[in-house]
């Protein structure tokens, strides 16, 4: 059984994954727990690997490096290309094969996070009306129940700053994110919408009642 944890940083899914996680284990089930970013998958992080031309470099330097390969429209398509068909494996084979194994697999991050992330970092490429796109979305088994964590931009770098992330997302960048997350919250890609702002023992009490109803 697939259950999928989605929305912005911040937004409360860890919490409530571990909290969830004890559940389940309560309950006497084997649990799974699997990670899923684009652009951060093993197939691609292992090409980056290969071909970036940062090692021996500074962490200022490698910032510069990467600033200009992410100028090169070329490359930016060839990533984003390699990080949808790391995809078809990822969430088609490597999912699926977690789920056979576990009785629960956890998923923090799902495939429509992976969009979002795409829109955001890739604007110039409409991959909706691309067919390894909607291959990937194919590939990707369905949930048997799904997330979504909705705070606001604003409450997201609240909690961003006070955590001390250091890779948080401009503000403006998390308007356009939270943005795109409704627009995907209208059309229906999630079973359950959460309010991030509420106390954190309704919010498991929800998830948990969805998932093992009375």
């Amino acid at each position: 059984m697939i259950i999928a944890f989605s929305g912005i940083d911040s937004s409360g899914k860890t919490t409530q994954i571990d909290i969830f996680e004890c559940e389940c284990k309560n309950r006497g089930l084997r649990v799974g727990k699997i990670w899923g970013k684009g652009r951060g998958t093993p197939g691609v992080m292992l090409i980056k690997g290969i071909v970036r031309g940062d090692r021996g470099m500074s962490a200022e330097q490698k910032k510069e490096y990467r600033a200009n390969v992410y100028k090169n429209s070329r490359k930016r398509k060839l990533l984003l290309t390699a990080s949808i068909l790391d995809l078809w494996w990822y969430f088609g084979l490597w999912y699926r094969m977690q789920n056979l194994f576990n009785s629960v697999l956890i998923c923090d991050r799902y495939i429509w996070d992976t969009y979002i992330d795409f829109r955001s970092e890739f604007p110039e490429f409409d991959i909706d009306n691309w067919r390894i796109w909607k291959i990937a979305i194919k590939l990707a088994p369905k949930p048997a129940h799904s997330f979504m964590f909705y705070i606001t931009a604003e409450e997201s770098y609240r909690r961003d700053q006070q955590k001390g992330d250091l890779t948080l997302d401009p503000l403006e960048v998390k308007k356009a994110k939270v943005d795109k997350y409704m627009k995907q919250m209208d059309s229906g890609k999630w079973e359950v919408i959460i309010d991030g702002m509420r106390d954190r023992e309704s919010i498991s009490k929800q998830v948990k009642e969805t998932v093992f109803p009375v």
